[in-house]
């Protein structure tokens, strides 16, 4: 209950459009009730009656035509707008609740993308605030007519006859002993298959997304094995769901019929007695027939309820999740000079290993230093500290000695640029990509920031220029255009502090070429790290930062480590001996 009062909060600035949805339900709720009523007057007063001239009774039945003809177009017309205007209702709130999920995902520090597959968060996006839409749509307005028709139902059986009602009430107990018992199995159900629907979409992202090494290492058989595995339980809890279902139906079916004979058999008897008109018989078995169809309406309901229950869960437990801190957000927000020192840090993703430990470094513009060391040492962990991804557990880190939480990390990101190794392009063009779609920058900007970083010409040779179009993750543009495309944005956004990591590990000599003569340049006036695996592209660094379990055993130029015959020369002596 608490989480479908929490999702009626989404209804609140629709208040207005509920009010007349539930007015348009309950005026319908009222006409359903009339059909059996006209229906059993034209028996009984017309049909039946025998007193009346043989006219006077076509005159009677044709009159209660048109008004049963006229209550089935009411009836039409009513269940036409409030199908519309419940859709158009769940529509909007669903398209809010998409948008806040989105919005506070982008919030969320990088720790928790670390710890949950991609393709559980899309299942919680998109298929989870789907079946939200389905309780907009079709469960509150149903319910409350399901439950005023019930009422009215039962309101109309005790006017037509009293004793008949009593004498069939036997099935209403059992009716609500089998809810209650559906309502509990069918929770569980509900629960199983949306975390299995969960664990199929992740398999998948991560799955596809790996495609080239599964085709390279020959592993479709694995793979059709680990998503068989997923599927199968996907599929089992499907069936455990539709095992609840299908025992719920066929007991309210049974109940039905049941109800239907005792009618007819005691009717019949209150004929024979002359208590009871063969059109109050007929509109009684109407009425029951109207009262199973809310009943049977609401078990469904119930089964979309479950439904929503589990996925809501599933959604307020990610809108729980706790935003990424941002600093002080009325701090700073420029780096002036682009000074970065590391004081005693320490840092670790989980609680049992330390992956930095009593870090003490400083940058700053104008020198050119570069970290490397083994696979593994912290290297990376350096550049994701600097940017605020993530945070240390001691020590801290300054810019322009300030305290990084003094800043707004927001917007000091804007001016601190980070070149991966695998760098993301998204889906447009590359106009797009390097002005990261703020269309206010013009293209002249765009031209000049890749000229600094030596790549226009290769821009220039294909066919479509700045409006080539990139496809998912920049699939078709090589790995070193992509790094240099990224190193290009950073330049269009006047970044102070760029950092390189590995950039130049997968790439043929020419662009590697333009990436060194590029950073080069930009290590004049602004703090360039770079993070490198392959020591000769470090070489000429100004300064060079050995990070070596986690700690910094040494620092100096190529020529000053070279000479120590320490950690640095060994990886050296590793990477090029013959």
């Amino acid at each position: 209950m608490k989480l479908l009062f929490r999702l009626l909060k989404y209804a609140k600035p629709y208040t207005i459009l509920f009010i007349i949805a539930i007015a348009i339900v309950l005026s319908l709720t009222f006409v359903t009730l009339l059909p059996p009523q006209i229906v059993r007057t034209a028996i009984n007063q017309y049909i039946t009656n025998e007193n009346l001239p043989l006219n006077e009774r076509f005159n009677g039945i044709f009159k209660m035509a048109i008004y049963f003809l006229l209550s089935t177009s009411a009836i039409f017309v009513l269940e036409y707008f409030s199908i519309f205007l419940t859709t158009y209702i769940g529509g909007k709130i669903v398209y809010d609740i998409r948008n806040d999920l989105f919005k506070h995902v982008l919030r969320l520090p990088m720790s928790f993308f670390d710890k949950h597959p991609s393709g559980q968060i899309t299942t919680r996006i998109a298929n989870d605030t789907q079946n939200v839409m389905e309780f907009f749509t079709s469960v509150i307005t149903s319910i409350i007519n399901d439950v005023f028709l019930l009422a009215g139902v039962i309101f109309m059986m005790l006017k037509v006859s009293t004793s008949l009602f009593v004498n069939i009430s036997f099935v209403f107990p059992v009716l609500i002993a089998a809810i209650l018992i559906f309502r509990y199995f069918d929770l569980k159900a509900y629960r199983a298959v949306r975390t299995n629907i969960s664990r199929v979409n992740a398999y998948l992202a991560e799955h596809i997304a790996g495609m080239p090494i599964v085709k390279l290492f020959n592993a479709e058989d694995f793979e059709r094995k680990g998503f068989d595995k997923v599927n199968k339980n996907l599929y089992k809890s499907r069936i455990q769901q539709m095992y609840v279902f299908a025992i719920f139906r066929p007991t309210v079916s049974t109940l039905y019929r049941l109800a239907i004979a005792a009618i007819v058999w005691m009717g019949a008897k209150y004929i024979a007695s002359k208590s009871l008109n063969f059109g109050d018989l007929y509109a009684f078995v109407a009425y029951l027939d109207l009262f199973m169809r809310p009943l049977e309406d609401l078990s469904e309901k119930y089964d979309i309820i479950q439904n929503t229950t589990a996925s809501a869960e599933k959604i307020f437990t990610l809108m729980d999740e706790s935003e990424e801190h941002y600093g002080d957000e009325k701090g700073e927000t420029e780096i002036k000079e682009g000074v970065v020192e590391f004081k005693n840090v320490w840092f670790r993703y989980t609680e049992d290993r330390w992956i930095l430990k009593d870090i003490n470094v400083k940058f700053q513009p104008g020198e050119l230093v570069a970290i490397v060391g083994e696979t593994g040492a912290g290297k990376t962990s350096i550049m994701n500290l600097i940017n605020g991804m993530y945070r240390p557990q001691k020590g801290g880190i300054l810019i322009d000695n300030l305290e990084l939480e003094k800043y707004n990390i927001h917007e000091l990101r804007k001016q601190i640029s980070a070149v991966p190794q695998d760098v993301v392009l998204f889906s447009g063009t590359l106009l797009d990509n390097v002005r990261l779609f703020h269309d206010e920058i013009n293209e002249e900007e765009v031209k000049k920031a890749l000229e600094k970083v030596y790549v226009w010409d290769m821009i220039e040779r294909l066919p479509e220029k700045l409006y080539t179009k990139i496809i998912e993750r920049g699939k078709g543009i090589s790995a070193g255009e992509r790094q240099l495309i990224a190193l290009a944005r950073s330049v269009l956004f006047d970044a102070k502090i760029f950092i390189l990591d590995e950039a130049t590990s997968n790439i043929d000599v020419q662009t590697e070429e333009r990436i060194q003569n590029a950073v080069r340049e930009l290590s004049r006036d602004k703090t360039v790290i770079m993070i490198a695996h392959r020591l000769a592209t470090v070489v000429n660094a100004d300064r060079i930062v050995v990070v070596h379990h986690g700690e910094i055993v040494e620092e100096g130029t190529h020529k000053e480590l070279m000479q120590k015959k320490g950690v640095y020369y060994k990886l050296y002596e590793i990477q090029f001996a013959k």
